[in-house]
């Protein structure tokens, strides 16, 4: 009795029956009319709700239906969710699906009020879009019944509860990787940037595609085939390309709901991906007080799967990096000469001068791409109409900032690092850039 008490619902139409029935009575009452006639009125009412009861109670089964989803999400990304129902009643029935969601994504309205046919089945899809790397709840998935009449609704749970984890964005990996190996990367953000024939082998003759370098078309295949066709070169491989990930607190910045570092992280990951595929060697390095992880670089796939797990159990620090440990540790153990993407963040200037001396020890040994985040809430500031003082004093502050991170790109760059200031929409995009013209250069 209780379970059946506790699925029972009044429908969004019981009110209002009920309110017909009393105005019936009163109308009876004030006619006159015989005192069975107020009975028949009750007995009425009273049917109708019996008899949804019975209908909606009549099947066991009734409702059955589960939760479509991959066991790691993405972060940053839209993961697709599919919700299958099927409806085991003889005829159609109206329905509003309620989602437990899990409490990181703070949603409390993901509903749904759809009709589905007699012994039929219904999908239903939606996106989610974590922002937040670690362990997600998903609760059940409940289903509230109705027939047309709507006086009682029966609520179905379906046992959909499981933890899923979001990990950094492996469908941005996937995403990059088509693109920097397909056709039509110059459309895409990408450059297709021309080789210098700097430790380049021949590899295959192939099909003519935008962004080819024209010089390296074959006129004799052309001939022979009807169609352009051009000398394909492979690059010089076997490179140490290392993803530096500074963890500090001010890498906790947020930018449309995500952190700074979750966008270095998703931007190592695909960088990572790329590296193997083209057959360099991709490894790690995490530092805040010390280098907290390390995967060393190597050419086997087994490297991915391990640089994923470091950047998944990855957390920002209170304190400050230290990009001086960072110098001695790459010091002591990188022996050879690696590629460094380093990944970190300057509030302005005086913070930068106080860490050059360790990002330029490094450039002694290794080649350095310093990529830095810049912030567009700046640029909004330093363009916009101004009304009051404090306005003005917001637009000051904001062009220092925009002139401290133009003065710390050409300090960079002065003393041989490459640097790459970028926001962190693009981050991925200017990244790979920067590794595919490296390579062009035969600079890696």
């Amino acid at each position: 009795m209780i379970k059946f008490l506790s699925s029972l619902y009044p429908g969004s139409h019981f009110l209002y029956g009920l309110a017909i029935a009393i105005v019936l009575l009163i109308m009876a009452f004030s006619l006159g009319l015989p005192s069975w006639t107020g009975l028949i009125i009750i007995g009425l009412w009273l049917g109708l709700l019996l008899r949804e009861i019975y209908f909606l109670y009549g099947s066991i089964v009734g409702i059955t239906g589960s939760r479509i989803l991959a066991d790691r999400l993405s972060n940053g990304d839209d993961n697709t969710i599919v919700i299958k129902i099927s409806n085991h009643y003889a005829r159609a029935v109206a329905i509003t699906v309620l989602e437990e969601l899990p409490y990181q994504f703070q949603i409390r309205n993901q509903i749904w009020r759809e009709k589905i046919l007699g012994s039929g089945e219904l999908n239903l899809t939606y996106l989610l879009k974590p922002v937040m790397r670690g362990k997600y709840q998903f609760g059940n998935t409940l289903v509230f019944v109705s027939t047309g009449l709507n006086l009682w609704e029966r609520k179905f749970v379906l046992s959909t509860q499981k933890e899923h984890a979001v990990y950094p964005s492996f469908l941005q990996m996937a995403k990059y990787e088509l693109l920097a190996f397909g056709n039509q990367t110059s459309e895409r953000g990408l450059r297709k940037l021309p080789r210098r024939g700097v430790g380049l082998e021949f590899d295959q003759i192939k099909k003519y595609h935008m962004g080819d370098d024209p010089r390296q078309i074959n006129w004799r295949a052309s001939a022979r085939q009807g169609e352009l066709m051009v000398n394909n070169y492979t690059e010089e491989k076997s490179q140490n390309i290392y993803q530096v990930v500074d963890q500090g607190r001010l890498m906790q910045f947020p930018f449309e709901g995500m952190y700074l570092l979750d966008y270095a992280i998703n931007s190592a990951l695909m960088l990572s991906n790329i590296v193997l595929k083209k057959g360099d060697k991709a490894g790690l390095i995490c530092f805040d007080k010390n280098v907290s992880a390390h995967v060393s670089a190597s050419r086997s796939r087994i490297t991915l799967h391990h640089i994923l797990e470091k950047l998944y159990h990855l957390d920002t620090e209170i304190q400050n990096a230290d990009h001086a440990r960072l110098a001695s540790w790459s010091l002591q153990n990188l022996s050879q000469r690696c590629v460094l993407f380093l990944y970190t963040h300057f509030v302005n200037y005086d913070s930068y001068l106080r860490k050059e001396k360790y990002i330029h020890s490094l450039s002694t040994r290794h080649l350095v791409i310093a990529i830095m985040f810049t912030n567009t809430g700046v640029n909004d500031l330093i363009y916009r109409k101004t009304k009051s003082s404090r306005e003005i004093y917001e637009q000051v502050l904001a062009e220092q900032q925009a002139v401290d991170q133009m003065r710390i790109q050409r300090r960079l760059r002065s003393l041989g690092v490459e640097c790459v200031l970028t926001t962190p929409q693009n981050l991925s995009v200017d990244s790979l850039n920067k590794y595919l013209e490296l390579k062009a250069m035969g600079r890696t």
